[in-house]
Formats: structure tokens, sequence, C-alpha cells
């Protein structure tokens, strides 16, 4: 692990030094003319102006995604929080159901059916509520 951060270390050195050589050895200018109007800056500063300017495109286009991906990632969030809720529930319910509390396993049970509304529920409250028939309760 020591290794690869050193090699990325150097790696990024390397490149820095060699940006900054050719940066600084290059004496070429750009040259803009619209009509009344003349502009005129170094190449270095032309590559600076395109690089910032295709990050601040990226980095802006990742904002927009995000901003539309909000609503759908609050409703992931609220859903998987309700399935936990509801698994929680019914882990309540199986632990009551194994120690005998049959009245305690009904209630989780049909709150968790309550959370994820599953017809697989209705047929475990079913099996619970004639578990508890045939005890007597």
């Amino acid at each position: 692990m020591m290794k690869r951060k050193l090699f990325w270390w150097l790696l990024m050195f390397l490149l820095l030094v060699s940006v900054v050589w050719l940066a600084s050895n290059n004496q070429g200018y750009v040259l803009i003319v619209r009509s009344p109007y003349r502009l005129q800056f170094s190449f270095n500063f032309l590559l600076i102006l395109i690089v910032l300017g295709f990050l601040s495109l990226h980095y802006c286009l990742r904002f927009v995604h995000f901003l539309r991906r909000l609503p759908a990632n609050r409703r992931s969030k609220k859903e998987s929080q309700r399935l936990k809720a509801s698994n929680e529930a019914l882990l309540e319910g199986l632990h009551a159901l194994a120690d005998g509390d049959f009245e305690k396993a009904e209630a989780a049970t049909k709150r968790a059916h309550e959370l994820i509304h599953d017809a697989n529920l209705e047929a475990l409250i079913e099996t619970i509520a004639s578990e508890k028939n045939k005890q007597g309760f």
C-alpha cells in the first residue's frame, strides 16, 4: 500500500515538473481578431482556460445530475429505512414467537405488514393466529 502511494506521488510530481517545463519553454501566443477588436494572450493561458472550462462544465453537469437524482435518492432512502424497520419488527415477532408470546408476535407481524404491505406477511399472520388458537390463547 505504501509503495503504491509513493508511486503515485512520484508520478504526480514528475507530471507537474514536465508541465511546468513545457509551459516555461512555450513562447507562443494566441491572437483573436474580431472586427473592431483584437485580443492577444499567451498559449499557456489558453490551455489553462480550456482545462478550467472543461472542469467547470464537468462539475456543473455533475451537480445538475445530482439535483435531478435527489428526489429518487430520497425516496430510495425512505424505502430502505421503512424496509429496515419492517425487518426489525419481523425479527422481533419471530423472537416473540420462539418465546411463545403469540400476542406480541402477532402485533409485531401486523406492524411489519403495515410497513411493507406484503402478501406473504398475511400468510404469516394467519399462521401465527392458527398457532395461537392451537395453544389455547
